[in-house]
This record gives structure tokens, sequence and C-alpha cells, in this order.
């Protein structure tokens, strides 16, 4: 059993021939026997594979080789697009070209991101250039139109550019506006069309929310409907998958979202309903906003009926009526296309308020959500996930790999495992290829106030100051707040490097300048404590501003606080190691790599579970002198 493995990786073997120079890497091949023994044995694995493993080549060749040897379907599941798009044009690509074993595969996506020909005919029938916002949106209108004519896919990764939310919405459809089977332009359905590819695919590569959508509607119809079924599944960057599903297992609603429901009712001759509609809904939501921001709301939604919305609620209901009784006279299919959508979100509305509400689901919390541009969202999410999981998926799933390079924390799987509800998984930790003794430092300056002290935002500015000096540029900032992070941005300016900060360019621009600017400085939250890849000296420092445990005001940690005297190990604690280890990882991505992580939480090295935190980490050399930080790269030089 798994000599091909030997055939594929070793000295002699297919890769040793196509690559010069190629040595084969131990850890690559520990995971590749672990992953192909659970296929064999129809079991599970957890398995941590940091970063320089060559984790999806590990995983990928067993899988396709039981998937064109065993006839076996594979599912490989990302929790972002970036991931899955190497998987499709570059990783899988090679693979077919240079494995002895033929296979297919496919990318899907959610329909939003892809062109939707309904849409594109409006566009075309009533073409739009005021397009409100920046000056560059109406070039990209046009050459969203233009791409239009010539792509294969409606994939709008293809396009050159990344197109603002707002524009590209008046080219997509959610699955909630989509009009199906009824639509006149069916036949050219992009989203259709890739659904198609990857039914006939052997293996087949998606995200999160796909998966959990294809659970839930096989759970309540027992059919196949949105993924074609699969023997063996991959979960990459699977820390996220548990948060992802108390998200898409609750609820989020808006007082657009209810706005979206009643927006056929003018146009049917109910003018009055209308009416009505936006008026219990700016009432209802409005209460809201005042109750989120009173001494009476306090995280989350603890009493029923807080906010009154029975006045809300007949008027979605009347709404959902007059859809219903419209139904018989309405005999255009994508007229009736659009009539069910809007009637089942009329009615998703009146069960998720009348939940919320009631507090009706004491395995979920309910909690109020301030919006970026004001007000509030009404919203739920599931407070433990793994019975689910366990039951819709990995009961149900013969082989589950779940993989990132951040699952354990002190050495354990135990946190993954609870979270995942995973209890039969087998474990895997693979060393690290870097030499981290030699390649990074560690230094937690001396001195520092605690983060709770009202001057810490102020010292943070000063220090990622001193830090972006003496490693003349080539930083990136992690921070656990905007206010930490604005700080330090406004006491930057100035300073001669060019600094870069998240939200004034799309994600992936920023990071493409950073990487590009080998002086330059990245600055970001949460989002960009993950998925910043970039080797070389553009990274030679990274400076996290405190240890990124749940916010207090976290209404899961709230309610898991509660229930659990031991929440603070079983659930905080775990959390900000994983987050810790994630925002560690952005400084050593090469063997070449060599540079310092600054952390300005005294906690790492005063607190008891400080210890904890440095246990999760590969052994590196550690300073408190913030000087070595120029000691430390000039030695790099």
């Amino acid at each position: 059993m798994g000599e091909y493995i030997d055939t594929v990786f070793g000295p002699n073997g297919i890769f040793a021939r196509r690559f010069q120079g190629y040595a084969p890497r131990r850890g690559q091949i520990e995971l590749t026997r672990a992953v192909d023994r659970v296929i064999e044995g129809n079991a599970h694995l957890l398995a941590e594979a940091p970063t320089g493993t060559g984790k999806s080549i590990a995983y990928l060749v067993p899988a396709i080789r039981h998937a064109a040897e065993h006839g076996k379907r594979v599912l490989v599941v990302t929790g972002n697009i970036a991931l899955q798009e190497q998987l499709v044009s570059k990783d899988l690509p090679f693979l077919a070209d240079v494995l002895p074993w033929e296979f297919s595969f496919a990318l899907l996506k959610g329909r939003q991101n892809y062109l939707c020909p309904s849409r594109l005919h409006e566009q075309q029938a009533e073409p739009r250039l005021d397009i409100p916002g920046e000056p560059f949106d109406a070039d990209r209108y046009q050459a969203i139109l233009a791409w239009a004519e010539t792509t294969e896919t409606g994939d709008k990764s293809e396009l050159p550019f990344e197109p603002a939310p707002r524009l590209w919405k008046r080219f997509s459809i959610t699955s909630e506006d989509c009009k199906g089977n009824e639509c006149r332009f069916r036949e050219q359905c992009f989203a259709a069309k890739a659904k198609v590819r990857a039914e006939q695919a052997m293996v087949v590569v998606t995200n999160y929310h796909m998966l959990l959508l294809h659970l839930h509607l096989r759970e309540i119809t027992g059919r196949d409907l949105i993924l074609p079924p699969f023997d063996i599944a991959i979960c990459d960057e699977g820390h996220k998958m548990a948060d992802i599903a108390r998200e898409f297992f609750g609820f989020r609603a808006t007082a657009g979202s209810v706005r979206w429901a009643g927006r056929l009712l003018t146009r049917m001759g109910h003018g009055r309903l209308a009416a009505r509609l936006e008026a219990e809904t700016s009432s209802f939501f409005e209460a809201l906003d005042a109750y989120a921001q009173s001494d009476a709301y306090d995280r989350r939604l603890r009493t029923p009926g807080e906010v009154p919305h029975q006045a809300l609620r007949a008027a979605l209901v009347e709404t959902f009526r007059v859809y219903q009784e419209a139904m018989d006279d309405v005999l255009d299919g994508d007229a009736r296309a659009e009539l069910t959508r809007a009637m089942a979100r009329a009615m998703a509305l009146v069960i998720q308020i009348d939940s919320a509400m009631a507090l009706a689901d004491e395995g979920s919390v309910y909690f109020l959500e301030r919006l970026p541009k004001g007000g509030v969202a009404l919203a739920s999410k599931v407070v433990d996930v793994s019975e689910r999981l366990r039951k819709l998926f990995f009961d149900a799933t013969p082989s589950v790999i779940v993989t990132s390079a951040t699952l354990t924390t002190s050495g354990s799987f135990e946190h993954a495992r609870r979270e995942l509800g995973m209890r039969d998984a087998r474990e895997l930790m693979v060393e690290s290829p870097f030499d981290f003794e030699q390649q990074a430092l560690l230094i937690v300056p001396e001195g520092l106030p605690s983060p709770q002290e009202p001057v810490f935002a102020e010292v943070v500015a000063d220090t990622v100051a001193r830090v972006v000096e003496l490693a003349e540029g080539r930083t990136l900032g992690l921070f656990t707040s905007y206010r930490n992070l604005n700080a330090a941005y406004e006491r930057l300016a100035g300073c001669g490097y060019r600094v870069l900060r998240q939200g004034d360019a799309p994600r992936t621009q920023l990071i493409e300048a950073f990487r590009k600017d080998v002086r330059s400085v990245l600055l970001g939250t949460e989002s960009f404590w993950a998925g910043v890849d970039v080797p070389g000296e553009s990274l030679s420092c990274v400076v996290i501003d405190r240890l990124p445990f749940p916010p207090p005001d976290d209404p899961v940690l709230d309610a898991v606080s509660e229930r659990d005297p031991d929440w603070f190990e079983d659930f905080s604690l775990p959390r900000a190691i994983i987050a810790f280890k994630q925002g560690f990882g952005r400084l050593i991505r090469s063997q070449l790599d060599r540079g310092v992580v600054v952390v300005l939480d005294e906690r790492l090295v005063t607190k008891r579970y400080g210890k904890k935190f440095l246990g999760s980490l590969p052994f590196t050399l550690k300073s408190r002198r913030l000087a070595h930080v120029r000691h430390f790269l000039a030695e790099a030089a």
C-alpha cells in the first residue's frame, strides 16, 4: 500500500525527473502517506502542516490516485478564493501533466462570482454610465461589458481588476435573486455550466459556504442539490470551518433585506401595503438601533420581546399572502420566479425575526450588529456547531481530511476536535521545513503598558514607528483594532516610507503594492493576519499590537462563558493562540527568508498563559530589546 508515493516523490521519482535539483521533503511525504492511509481505511484525519510543507500537493496526489483508480470523487474545500484559484490554475494542471493517472477537475464558486446573462441583458438594454463612486467605475463598467462578449466561464476572476462590489452587483446575482429554471437565459447561465462541469469532474474545488449550503439542503431534501456526491473531502484552512459554520447556520436580517422582500408590492398595485411595510421596517430597525445604544443592551439579546416586532411581522405576513394570491395570475416564467423568491424571503424574515425576538433556539445567540453606514442588523449565530457538522458531514462522508498550518494549540488538537465534532479522527503534526532558530527573532519590548491602559494605542503607534525606522520599512503591522491601526498610520505620516493601510484600496492591490515596493509598510486588521504571502525582503518584520483574544463584546464568547466554567481555557485561549500563530506565520515563507516578529503585549512573557502561546510556536531566538530589530536584519544583508 502506498508504493506509488515513492514513485512520485522519491529521489528518482516523477518530481525529481521534472525539476532539476529536486529534493524530497520529509514533511510533505509524511502528510501524503497519512492522507493515503485514511482514504484507504475510510477514516478521518486532522493534520497540521506548516508553511513550506507543500501541503496542497501532499493531499492532492493520494486523493487523485484514489479517485482515478477506484472511481471516487474528491471535494477540496478552502476558505478563500485565492487558494481555490491556486489549486485550479497551478497545482491541479501541473499534476494532470505529470501524474500517470488521468483525472478531471473543476472549480465551483458561489453564484455571485459568475456573470449573470439576465443581468447582462438588463445592462445592455439600458446602459448605465452614470455610476456613482470613484471615477474609474465608468471605465471598468465598459471593460466588464467588453469582457462579457468573449468570456467562456463568466468567472469574475478572469477580469484584470477586482470590480467594486457596487459595480459587480449590476452584472451578478445572488441565490435569493436567481430565477432558476424559470429564467429565459438559463441555457446561457455560467453558474449552471460550472455546476455541470463539477458534476463531470473527479476533483471538485469549492468553498466552505458552498459545502455548508450543500449539507443543509441535503438534510432537508435528501438530495445533492449544490455539489455532486463525493467520497473524499479535503478541508484546507480547516481552522476557519467552525466559525464559518456558526455564521452559515445563523442569519442576518437588515432593513434592506425587508425592503428587498417588499420590492414588488408597488409594481403589483399594492402601494398602501408597500408604504406600511416601509414604515414598519424603519420603525422596527430604528427601535433596534436605539436599544443597541442603550444601557439595557449587553452584547446580545437576553430577554424575549425587548423590541416590539408584531407590526412588522403582520406587514410581512400580509406581503407573503399578496404574493401567494398573485401566483395564480402570473404566467410569465421570469415574473413567477421573481415572485417566488420574494415570497420565500418574506416568510424567511418572519421566521427569523420571530426566532430572535423570542430567543427561540437555546443553541443560538441573537445579537445586534452595527452596520458600516449606520443602523444595525438583527443577527444570530449557532454557539456549538460540532454535533451538526458531525452528523451532516463527518458521519456521512467516508473520509475527511481537515488540514491547516494552524490547527493545534500547545501541541494538541483537542480544540479542533471539540469545535468540529471529529471524535475519531487520526492526527498528524508535520514539522516545519524552516530553521526558525536561524531565520527568525521574536521580540517583546520591555516597559510596555497593559492593553487595557488608555495610553496603549499611543504607545503602540510610537513603537510601530520605531520598528519601521529600525527595519527601514519592510514591515507588516497586524492590529486587533482599527483604533490602534489608525493611531499607527497617523504616527507614520512623513516617515519616509510608503504606508499602505487596510481600506484605502482592495486587499489584493495593497498586498501586491507591498510586495513590489521593498521598503513599504502595510497595516491591517483581522483579515490581514492570514493569507498575506510575501516571501523575500519586502516582509522582513511583523509587528503585532496585542494578543488576539476574541473581543469581550463577542456574543458567542459571551454565551460560552455563561455555559462553560472553563471557557477561557476551552474557547478564548485556543482561538487566540491559533490567530496568533496565523499572524506569526506571515514572516517566514521560504527557506531564504529571515526576519523579526515584534509583539507589543507583555502578557506574552508575564502571564502564565503566555507560555502556551510560546509553546505553540516553533523555537526562535528571543529578545526584549527593540534595537535588535536592526541588528538581526543587518546580519541577513
